[in-house]
């Protein structure tokens, strides 16, 4: 999200929303179910703490069951914004029924100076043996004062670990904006609920020749992500880059942590240049792969679009708006975040209510979705429940 101007527009399209009858979308106060949801509310933790997990991950994941082994339950990764806009540590929480959430606490956390590395136990572990340029490049990459959006979780099999992808930000020698870098950033840890050690950013894919570049200025961007792996264990980051103008998908190698090659229409995928998206979301049902993104409106809400594809690497069919009902114009002032199926098979689109005056306070979004005739589709509800 870009701090600057955003203001004004998310202001421009408040002035929408009342528009369209009124940004509230009327909200409950209190569960008439024990195990609904309620859109929009205040959503607390097993402790009576309000949820930090924005613009993040829900999935269903095998974690240590303490005996050893593992045990599959519902994953919850996203950012702590108790602290405001940046240098936001990334928090987990787990649940079993995907209403009451345990706090797991912040598994990656961001330094406030380079000399916190050595008297820090906690960065001690991670980073004690850098020697001191890198520890001035760490604090570079997930300093207070830099950009941690988005972080998505993924658990590898292969090597018995997890890994996490973010959008790092920060800004250049040539402008002090916050957004100017445009990288991915990695950290890897045994447990879900870490610490993760940071690993590195990167740029990602690149415009191929004989394609137009919409910024060619600063090729490989990424910025807003997400990660998809598929049944065959093959994984995928989705990314918007070309300065937000173009989505990119990316197949990532077998231990998750770079990509699997450059060869176009094989290891990536550049989809509709041109179209300003972001907050992607891929996934697979019955079937079929889905891409649901948002405008670029800063934390004010816009029109959801989905594309949807028989492949990966195949054509993509633009679906349209996926809403439907009162909202559906403002995506019921969400932004996308995740898709994920609760026990009994039901789709749950999850997005972020922002709130740009108050970032710790912007709410969450949980509706179901359903897919008629290849098409998803996400319809309001005040409350409901998956069972």
């Amino acid at each position: 999200m870009r701090p600057w101007l955003y203001r004004l527009i998310s202001a421009l399209f408040a002035l929408l929303l009342l528009l369209q009858g009124g940004r509230a979308l009327h909200v409950n106060k209190a569960r008439t179910v024990e195990n609904s949801f309620l859109p929009g509310a205040v959503w607390n933790d097993s402790e009576g703490s309000p949820i930090q997990a924005h613009g993040g991950q829900v999935q269903r994941m095998p974690i240590p069951d303490g005996n050893g082994g593992k045990t599959e339950v519902y994953v919850w990764v996203g950012e702590n914004k108790t602290d405001g806009h940046l240098g936001n540590p990334v928090a987990v929480y787990t649940s079993e029924d995907l209403v009451h959430w345990t706090c797991r606490g912040d598994v990656l956390r961001p330094l406030d100076s380079v000399e916190q590395i050595d008297t820090d136990p906690y960065f001690q572990a991670l980073y004690g043996s850098y020697g001191e340029e890198e520890k001035r490049n760490l604090f570079d990459c997930i300093g207070r004062d830099k950009v941690i959006e988005r972080p998505k979780m993924l658990y590898n099999a292969k090597n018995d670990n997890y890994v996490i992808w973010f959008h790092s930000d920060g800004p250049t020698e040539k402008n002090s904006y916050s957004y100017d870098l445009g990288m991915a950033g990695l950290a890897v840890s045994d447990s879900p609920f870490g610490p993760f050690r940071f690993v590195g950013r990167y740029r990602l894919s690149e415009c191929p020749e004989g394609q137009i570049d919409c910024y060619p200025s600063s090729k490989g961007e990424a910025r807003d992500l997400n990660l998809f792996a598929d049944e065959d264990g093959t994984a995928y980051i989705v990314y918007t880059s070309e300065n937000n103008k173009t989505i990119y998908i990316s197949r990532l190698n077998e231990d998750y942590t770079g990509l699997s090659g450059k060869e176009y229409g094989v290891d990536y995928l550049r989809i509709f240049p041109g179209a300003m998206r972001e907050a992607p979301v891929l996934i697979k049902a019955e079937g079929r792969y889905y891409l649901m993104t948002s405008s670029t409106t800063g934390w004010g809400s816009n029109q959801a679009r989905v594309w949807s594809a028989d492949s990966i690497f195949g054509k993509w069919h633009s679906d349209g708006n996926p809403c439907a009902g009162k909202g559906r114009g403002v995506t019921f002032d969400t932004q996308s975040t995740t898709l994920f199926q609760a026990p009994n098979g039901q789709w749950i689109y999850g997005g972020d209510r922002w709130n740009g005056e108050n970032l710790a306070d912007s709410r969450y979004v949980w509706l179901p979705a359903t897919f008629e005739d290849g098409k998803l589709s996400i319809q309001w509800q005040d409350e409901w429940h998956w069972d």
